[in-house]
């Protein structure tokens, strides 16, 4: 199954909008192209396919009872651009492969599984992430569809473009209930696996962040004129305050600390620099740690300030907790990656991605496969076959379990009640999934 994975991966790579790289945009002619390669793949894996009104391509595997809870795999197939092969389709391909394997073994589904291709996952091209995900829960604003892109198509234009009624995404939403699990697999954009050999990672939550706005004062003066000791310079003050977070970025290990932008003024050459501001994104998916982080980053710049004589001004994003896995679902997975003989690393998921969304109506959980050097997003990226592989054998694994083994969640989305049956026991005494 890795094999068949690897090649509709490399099959939806060629369709682009350019040669040169993997261009998809949402609502485009190559999201349609692609989505019909998926629908196939989707129907020959046993699953009903459709679109819901906001455009989600939909496969579904009947559970017992018709139009029941659903255990739900999600990715995209729509592309920023310049996009790595891996992003968002990994998880839509691993999805359906996982459900085939459930099919072709025949097993009874007391829930239905779906595998659904979100629209819009990245901001890409009008600016809004997670569109798709975002008429599912109901948090579809119809002011957006107002939006328009870079060449003045409004998201109205390009959904009635696309063959979708605009005001239709309202009716995409689902309740809290509808979902019994919300999955994601992706590939990893970092080291932690390579560095720990095991090709697949779970997560117990997505890092949160927040954003500090930066701006030191000076003096912009001659640099002829004024002696390096008597000036008030922005640009060195800015220089120790990146080493500052660099200092403790380094000295916590579950914190992420990355300068991410400078403007600098006055340009002119031969002048010391009177103003910088620059951003500091602060990331991790321990609360604490990263508030904490945050004041001792807003404290050590003001003791630069004050020590080289500059006026300051710190302003703060919005810094919304970090989006938790479902304990139960994470237990889950961490089983079936000891059941297929591998060692269990736990890792953050750095980007918000649409279980972001899904979490206000269902338990999620995420696992991520190992990405060669650690660059599963960009276009270099390169998943090895038999790192798929563990990674069908984990998702398969925890899909049977919760369609058939798990009650669903007492409130809609608070617990999953993880219990193995009888097959799932035999495979964890026994060795990995078969």
């Amino acid at each position: 199954m890795a094999k068949t994975v690897i090649d509709r991966i490399e099959r939806l790579a060629q369709v682009s909008a350019y040669p040169w790289n993997l261009t998809r945009r949402v609502f485009s002619p190559q999201q349609a192209e692609a989505e019909a390669l998926v629908l196939g793949w989707m129907e020959e894996a046993g699953l009903s396919a459709r679109h819901d009104p906001a455009g989600n391509l939909i496969g579904r595997l009947e559970g017992a009872v018709p139009g029941g809870q659903a255990v739900v795999i999600g990715g995209h197939v729509d592309t920023a651009s310049d996009a790595g092969r891996y992003v968002g389709t990994l998880g839509v391909l691993m999805g359906i492969a996982a459900v085939e394997r459930i099919v072709r073994r025949g097993s009874p589904q007391g829930h239905a599984v779906e595998v659904v291709a979100f629209v819009a996952d990245a901001a890409g091209r009008f600016g809004i992430p997670r569109l798709g995900s975002r008429a599912v829960t109901g948090w579809f604003d119809e002011h957006m569809l107002d939006i328009d892109d870079d060449y003045g198509v409004t998201l109205r234009q390009a959904m009635e473009a696309h063959g979708l009624d605009p005001e239709g995404p309202a009716a995409a939403r689902r309740v809290a209930g509808d979902v019994l699990a919300y999955l994601e697999v992706a590939a990893e954009a970092g080291p932690v696996l390579e560095q720990s050999e095991s090709p697949v990672g779970v997560v117990p939550a997505l890092s949160g962040s927040m954003m500090l706005r930066v701006t030191l004062r000076g003096h912009a003066v001659g640099s002829a004129t004024v002696p390096t000791r008597n000036r008030r310079d922005a640009l060195a003050g800015t220089a120790d305050c990146i080493l500052e977070a660099e200092r403790i970025g380094l000295e916590r290990e579950d914190v992420a600390v990355t300068v991410v932008r400078m403007d600098v003024e006055p340009v002119p050459t031969f002048v010391v620099t009177g103003s910088v501001t620059f951003g500091v994104l602060v990331e991790s998916s321990d609360d604490a740690g990263r508030r904490a982080a945050t004041a001792e980053l807003a404290a050590a710049f003001e003791g630069v300030a004050a020590r080289r004589g500059l006026e300051i001004d710190i302003e703060r994003s919005v810094d919304p907790d970090a989006t938790r896995c479902e304990p139960g679902i994470v237990h889950l997975f961490e089983r079936a990656v000891e059941a297929s003989g591998h060692p269990v690393t736990r890792l953050a998921q750095g980007m918000a991605t649409d279980a972001s969304n899904m979490a206000l109506i269902a338990p999620i959980g995420l696992v991520l496969v190992r990405c060669r050097d650690g660059v599963g997003w960009g276009p270099a990226g390169t998943v090895d076959p038999a790192d798929i592989e563990a990674g069908l054998d984990v998702l398969t694994f925890v899909i049977g379990d919760l369609a058939n083994g798990s009650d669903p969640p007492a409130d809609g989305g608070s617990r999953v009640d993880v219990r193995l049956d009888a097959s799932a026991a035999r495979k964890l005494a026994g060795g990995g999934p078969s």
